[in-house]
């Protein structure tokens, strides 16, 4: 239900007109109304009430208890409802703008889900121990079979495809020219075999910077 603001310079609390309801919230930190209590001092005291009757604090970790559809904004304390039904996991804190992720409760980056953190995009629990371990094995064995089988495909490709591309070069602009044959073929030979020697330094460059 929608409440419009007015006057929140003054007096911050804010009163829901809609029938049946009248809940009284904080127009600065969009949670219950605290009368004679800063944003922070409420926001600290709900924190404490979280961490008295759960057992866990805000810094929620998977270690501390099974997933929850209300959890606390790991930075400001915020509580934030999520249907547990798998959707996505990365949240944002209407309160203080917080990116984090569901599932282990840490602010995140947009890299989170590409680590090896367990946590998935979509899903209700993140990766076991067995599967995290698997992954990083996988990684560590599959990086450098990737890097090989690149280099195998482009150092050749490489090797053969700047002098036919240098060759082709050289003889389009003296077409262009109109020059004699002779001349055009002298070019030619003379790209095409600079390329055949630096070619492989190119190619050998490239896959060193693929590598790093």
């Amino acid at each position: 239900f929608a409440v419009i603001a007015s006057g929140c310079a003054s007096c911050p609390r804010l009163v829901c007109r809609r029938e049946g309801c009248g809940a009284e919230f904080c127009y600065h930190c969009k949670q219950a109304w605290h009368p004679n209590q800063t944003c922070d001092s409420a926001r600290q005291q709900r924190a404490q009430s979280l961490h008295t009757h759960s057992g866990h604090s805000p810094s929620y970790t998977q270690e501390q208890g099974p997933a929850d559809d209300i959890k606390p904004c790991p930075r400001c304390g915020a509580y934030i409802i999520k249907m547990n039904d798998g959707s996505c996991n990365h949240m944002t804190c209407a309160v203080c703008g917080c990116e984090f992720c569901w599932l282990c409760m840490k602010e995140i980056s947009d890299l989170h889900y590409l680590s090896p953190s367990g946590c998935t995009f979509w899903g209700k629990k993140p990766w076991s121990r067995k599967k995290k371990i698997l992954w990083q094995l996988g990684t560590l064995i599959g990086a450098p079979v990737g890097i090989t089988l690149i280099a195998g495909i482009a150092v050749p490709a490489m090797v053969i495809g700047i002098p036919v591309y240098i060759g082709r070069k050289i003889h389009a602009h003296y077409e262009l020219k109109k020059a004699s044959r002779h001349r055009r073929n002298l070019a030619i030979t003379g790209g095409v075999a600079l390329s055949v020697i630096t070619a492989p330094v190119i190619a050998a460059v490239s896959v060193g910077k693929k590598h790093r």
